[in-house]
This record gives C-alpha cells, sequence and structure tokens, in this order.
C-alpha cells in the first residue's frame, strides 16, 4: 500500500509541474499559418533523448532493489541526459525570436490531443511568437520533469535490498531505487511531452519537403 500511495503521490506531484509549466509553455501559443524552419539537429536530438530515458527507465524497473539500480549508480546516465536535453533548449533558444510560442491550426490541434488534460484552456496570442518558442518550452518541461524523475529516485523511492544478509532481528535495508509503478507512470507523461514537441518538428520537416 506504500508502494501505490507513493507512486500515486508522485504521478500527482508530475502532472502539477507538467501543468503550471504547460501553462507557461502554451501561454502566447496560438493558431496561425506560420512554419519555422525544419532543425534536424533538434528532430534527431528527441528521438535520441526519447530511446535513451525510456531505456534508462525500464532498466531502473528492471533492477529495483539491487546496487545497479541505485541513483548513484546511475547519477552519470542522469547527467549525460540533462546535457542532452540542455544541447536541444539552448538550440532552439538560439533559434526562437524569444516572443513566445506560435503554432499553426493543425499543430495546435495535434499538440492538445497529445497532452490531453495538461493542455491549459486559455491561450494568449503572440502575433510575435514562433514554433522554435513552443519547441523551447516544450524542452523546458521535458528537462523539468527529468529532475523530478532524478529527485524521486535519490530521495523518494526505497526498495529492500537485494542479496544483503541481516541480522534477524534488524530492520531490512532500504535502498535507492526506481519502482516499476514510478517508472511507469514517470515514462507516460515524459514521453507525452516528448511527443508534444517532436509533433512540433515533425510539421516543420513536411513543411518542408512539400513546399
Amino acid at each position: 500500500m506504500t508502494g501505490n500511495k507513493k507512486t500515486t503521490q508522485m504521478g500527482s506531484i508530475m502532472k502539477r509541474v507538467s501543468g503550471a509549466l504547460l501553462f507557461v509553455l502554451i501561454t502566447g501559443c496560438v493558431a496561425v499559418d506560420v512554419v519555422s524552419p525544419y532543425d534536424e539537429v533538434i528532430d534527431n536530438g528527441l528521438q535520441a533523448y526519447k530511446e535513451s530515458i525510456n531505456t534508462l527507465a525500464m532498466n531502473l524497473s528492471d533492477s529495483a532493489g539491487k546496487k545497479e539500480g541505485t541513483f548513484e549508480e546511475n547519477r552519470e546516465k542522469y547527467n549525460a541526459l540533462e546535457a542532452k536535453i540542455n544541447l536541444l533548449i539552448d538550440r532552439a533558444a538560439i533559434q526562437s525570436s524569444g516572443k513566445g510560442c506560435k503554432l499553426t491550426t493543425d499543430v495546435t490541434a495535434k499538440v492538445e490531443k497529445i497532452m490531453g488534460d495538461n493542455m491549459p484552456l486559455e491561450a494568449e496570442q503572440k502575433d510575435d511568437g514562433d514554433s522554435y518558442g513552443c519547441t523551447e518550452r516544450l524542452l523546458i518541461l521535458v528537462k523539468q520533469q527529468l529532475l523530478l524523475l532524478q529527485q524521486i529516485h535519490k530521495e523518494t523511492d526505497k526498495c529492500t535490498a537485494i542479496g544483503i544478509r541481516e541480522d534477524e532481528d534488524a530492520e531490512p535495508s532500504k535502498i535507492s531505487c526506481l519502482r516499476p509503478a514510478t517508472s511507469k507512470t514517470a515514462m507516460k507523461i515524459t514521453n507525452q511531452s516528448i511527443n508534444a514537441a517532436w509533433v512540433v518538428e515533425t510539421a516543420k520537416k513536411t513543411e518542408r519537403e512539400y513546399r
């Protein structure tokens, strides 16, 4: 029951973080017929990041309770993922006008479908924004979810250590871990944000190919 409660709390926290950041994200994201130039680096980077973080989450779930599944044993992998997402954020920021988010009607609808209940109902028009502004803010959301996942792995989720002998009267040793239920919830929310950013980049690629 404790594990289920922690998983529910974790999902609630991630959704609150996602909702708050998405309100900032979508504020200024409006339906207009402008598409920014396609950036292959961001497109390919999103694919690589999604594969890496999902693989890590699955591996951590499988090794929960073992030394190789602890936060300390995976700190470098988290650092590598953070460096990757920072690179993509910086690249989108450099190409953005810095004045907000603006998407076509079709792309806005696709993003709304992916984000579901996490999509704010209100949107303020930003005529001088661009799609790189949308990509940047979605990527910032992805990074915040990564940082939250690290915090949960390091401080919240604890598993009984496997393969360690205990004295008969001693409390079982607890080590940092990422429980399977936590991993599943985290990846559902993270993939939602990644896919939304991917939709924006794919739209730009399609626009370039059909001009």
